[in-house]
C-alpha cells in the first residue's frame, strides 16, 4: 500500500467531508486514513487504483485537487 495526502479545496464543512470520504468509499483498493476541512490522506494498492483515479473522484464529487504529496 502506498500513502498519498492531496490538498483539496472548496471543503467548508462536515458535509464535505462526508462527500469526499463517501466518493472515494466507492473506489476499489482505496482506504480513506484522514479527511480534513482543505485536506485528504489515504492510502492505496497501487495494483487496484492509480492516484489520478483518487483525484478525479474527488473531482467529481464537486473539490478540486490543488496538490498532491
Amino acid at each position: 500500500m502506498k500513502e498519498q495526502t492531496l490538498d483539496v479545496g472548496g471543503m467548508t464543512c462536515g458535509h464535505c467531508l462526508a462527500t469526499v470520504k463517501n466518493a472515494l468509499a466507492e473506489l476499489t483498493g482505496v482506504k480513506t486514513e484522514e479527511v480534513r476541512i482543505g485536506m485528504v490522506r489515504v492510502s492505496y494498492d497501487e495494483t487496484a487504483v492509480q492516484p489520478s483515479v483518487i483525484a478525479d473522484a474527488i473531482r467529481d464529487a464537486g473539490y478540486t485537487v490543488l496538490a498532491t504529496h
